[in-house]
């Protein structure tokens, strides 16, 4: 359990960490959306404020995800699913999310960069996981399936 506890700590600090820069620095609308946008949104300009206030609610989001991941890592055990949870959002919100963005034709550099950040945490949590028996390998796959449903 002590991987699962730390792999629950790093990602929970880093999620935490996110908040900051969305919520607060605004590093992604400075670092991919519209040149401009933060000194129109300071001006008023109501769909630049919308823009901030929709990465300032994403920020919260992530932020309360990173709390939880943080408080759940005392009770690593009871915290599984909280860890499925976070692969399947950095696989949709995340890798996903960045190919999107990729074909609509932002700079492919930053969202590469987040792809191996992603698959990153997706790998270590699923090597966590692992480690507490609940990502088997062959044959054991449905075993542990029945046990993970009947914990």
């Amino acid at each position: 359990m002590q991987t699962l506890r730390w792999w629950l700590r790093i990602v929970g600090v880093f999620y935490s960490l996110q908040f900051v820069m969305n919520a607060i620095v605004h590093a992604p609308i400075s670092t991919v959306g519209p040149k401009g946008a933060l000194a129109l949104a300071s001006a008023g300009d109501p769909l630049a404020k919308f823009l901030v206030d929709t990465w300032i609610t994403f920020g919260l989001e992530i932020g309360a995800i990173g709390v939880a991941l943080v408080v759940a890592s005392r009770i690593p055990e009871q915290a599984k699913v909280l860890v499925w949870t976070i692969i399947a959002i950095e696989l949709a919100r995340g890798i996903a999310n960045d190919v999107y963005m990729i074909a609509r034709g932002y700079d492919v550099t930053v969202f590469i960069i987040w792809i191996v950040i992603h698959t990153v945490v997706i790998l270590t949590g699923l090597l966590a996981l692992g480690r507490t028996g609940l990502v088997a390998r062959g044959s054991d796959r449905s075993a542990v399936l029945q046990r993970t449903v009947t914990e």
